[in-house]
């Protein structure tokens, strides 16, 4: 049959219509934005919806009922700067010289251009990058995809000041209560609690912070750091909603100092505050370092109020993510924005009889993390996986899901697949402490069932996930479990050597 060619002509026209109106709503479609979130020191449990029945976190739940929550997610470093190091290059702390925290603006390991960050990549491609907050890796300002930092900071000084000046005195809440002594600054200690801080501060060896405070800020929650920092965060989301945006925000609560301000304060009683199962268990190993010192200084009145205040430092954080979320939402840009909410590492919450991180161990209270993604439309919605993953999988990740070019190289991997439930997640994760030259270098190597850690001078931990999940029994020196152990040092230093770990030939045989 012979077609009209008129007809012929209104159907390639047609044709083409549609497809020049796909083409249009492609280019005219928002591209997809980046919110980083990250807490400092939280334990992976110390969420409601990681099943803990106290810590009221009714924000970062809706975050896990909205994305994906990542159940086995670990930190490469149990302290700040190498794991975040690891989250923005993709690659494990060692490779990249950092074991240690940096602190001087002229650490030679600090990170700056021309060393490449995911944030790199999103701003080549027209990105705005902005970074508030903690960043512990020299300065922000030696990184040219943070074009904005000296006027970021300088606007976030203005707003700090202009709010405390309109405020005056009204900054701070009600007075002494009974049973507590005013210590140091604006904190309210209770006595019991004031006088164990005394005798923590004659020991020696102490880190450069005290983290010995514990008890109740007179300062009124809106006049916190952070949550000065979630309204410029917000100012930010409405200066950029028409164009791509990569923000993250980082913060330090829930960590030292151990405080908090009412109501947030009041919402837990210590009385009933559990503790946890291991918390009479306290290693011979790591007796003589200071977050066991500081356990045994403090006792069970002392864990009782840090815990109170560690929860109470996470519901605080709760609700200034919260109004972020909420003004994602307002401005009509959660459906566009990726949400990656995670923390640098974990935190002794009385395990082993401990507080705080500053010992020498491989605990999962300190290696695992919280990790949960959002992305309406592109992840699934109150998703939990089990899979073994890294938070050096993160920028990988962001990109895949960006559609931007990958990083030259990287150590960790996109979690697309995970996420799909195609890919079981790594066999092993590993963990490393000490600059990987200094003599007091530590490595460890977890599996689902196995963890094995080699700590200097020859002592070795080996534990049994499976059937002892609290990490409570070192089997290392168990002569039916030589092979293993020789298996798990083999794919340990096979990992080692595949990172280019400047450690690994003093962990060779």
């Amino acid at each position: 049959m012979k077609l009209n060619p008129t007809l012929l002509f209104f159907l390639a026209f047609a044709a083409f219509a549609a497809f020049a109106g796909l083409l249009h709503a492609a280019e005219s479609a928002p591209r997809t934005n980046v919110l980083v979130i990250i807490l400092d020191q939280l334990h992976a449990q110390a969420l409601g919806c990681a099943g803990n029945p106290i810590v009221k976190t009714p924000n970062f739940d809706r975050l896990a009922k909205q994305g994906v929550r990542f159940a086995q997610a670990f930190v490469p470093v149990p302290y700040c700067s190498p794991t975040r190091a690891a989250m923005v290059t993709g690659l494990c702390p060692s490779s990249l010289g950092i074991g240690r925290n940096i602190d001087a603006a002229d650490d030679p390991t600090r990170l700056r251009d021309p060393r490449q960050i995911y944030q790199s990549v999103l701003a080549a491609g027209g990105y705005h990058c902005h970074y508030l907050g903690k960043w512990h890796l020299g300065a922000l300002d030696e990184l040219s995809c943070f074009p904005d930092t000296a006027a970021d900071q300088e606007n976030i000084r203005k707003l700090t000041a202009a709010r405390h000046r309109t405020a005056g005195n009204g900054i701070y809440d009600d007075g002494l209560r009974d049973g507590e002594t005013e210590l140091i600054g604006d904190v309210y200690m209770r006595s019991e609690i004031a006088a164990a801080h005394k005798v923590l501060r004659q020991q020696k060896n102490l880190p450069k912070q005290d983290i010995g405070i514990i008890g109740r800020s007179r300062v009124k929650p809106e006049f916190h750091s952070e949550s000065l920092l979630a309204d410029y965060c917000i100012e930010l989301l409405k200066r950029h909603r028409e164009e791509p945006f990569a923000i993250t925000y980082s913060v330090s609560p829930p960590h030292a100092p151990w405080i908090a301000p009412a109501p947030y304060y009041d919402m837990y009683d210590p009385k009933t505050l559990p503790l946890p199962a291991s918390w009479r268990d306290e290693p011979v190993l790591w007796k003589d370092q200071t977050s066991a010192k500081m356990g045994r200084i403090y006792g069970e009145a002392g864990f009782r109020e840090y815990l109170r205040c560690y929860y109470a430092q996470i519901t605080m954080m709760d609700t200034f993510v919260g109004r972020i979320l909420d003004a994602l939402d307002e401005l009509k840009l959660s459906d566009h924005t990726m949400i990656v909410f995670t923390s640098d590492h974990g935190n002794m919450l009385g395990q082993h009889g401990m507080m705080d991180k500053s010992f020498g161990g491989f605990y999962d209270d300190l290696m695992r993390v919280p990790l949960i993604m959002r992305l309406p439309g592109a992840l699934p919605a109150g998703k939990t996986s089990d899979a073994l993953v890294t938070t050096m999988d993160i920028a990988p990740t962001i990109l895949d899901y960006l559609g931007m070019t990958p990083l030259a190289k990287t150590h960790g991997r996109s979690l697309r697949k995970a996420i799909a439930g195609n890919d079981p997640g790594y066999t092993a994760v590993f963990g490393e402490r000490a600059a990987p030259q200094s003599p007091d270098a530590a490595r460890m190597i977890r599996t689902k069932e196995w963890k094995l850690c080699l700590h200097p001078r020859g002592v070795r931990e080996l534990f049994d996930l499976t059937s002892d999940a609290d990490e409570t029994r070192n089997l290392a020196d168990d002569p039916a479990r030589a092979r293993l152990i020789g298996r798990l040092e083999h794919d340990l230093r096979d990992h080692m050597q595949a990172v280019g770990d400047p450690a690994a030939a003093r962990f060779s045989k």
